[in-house]
């Protein structure tokens, strides 16, 4: 039997994303704001921070699910 922590079984869920504006969507926990994606063309830009406006680039990639992934991480 595996016993996890309170913690460990947050990160375990996947995140909840939510359309912000029209190219930046949030990637949140049940209780947390993780960061952002700021879709920029064809590039996703993930971006660590509970504010959008001090939130810090993490990467860039060309999967949603690597961006996703990034933020989720950092």
């Amino acid at each position: 039997m595996v016993l996890l922590s309170p913690q460990a079984r947050e990160s375990r869920r996947e995140p909840v994303i939510s359309l912000v504006s029209e190219d930046v969507y949030s990637v949140m926990t049940e209780h947390t704001t993780l960061g952002y994606i700021h879709q920029v063309g064809h590039v996703y830009v993930a971006l660590s921070g509970d504010v959008l406006s001090h939130a810090v680039e993490v990467g860039q990639s060309l999967s949603w699910d690597r961006a996703v992934q990034m933020v989720r991480s950092a």
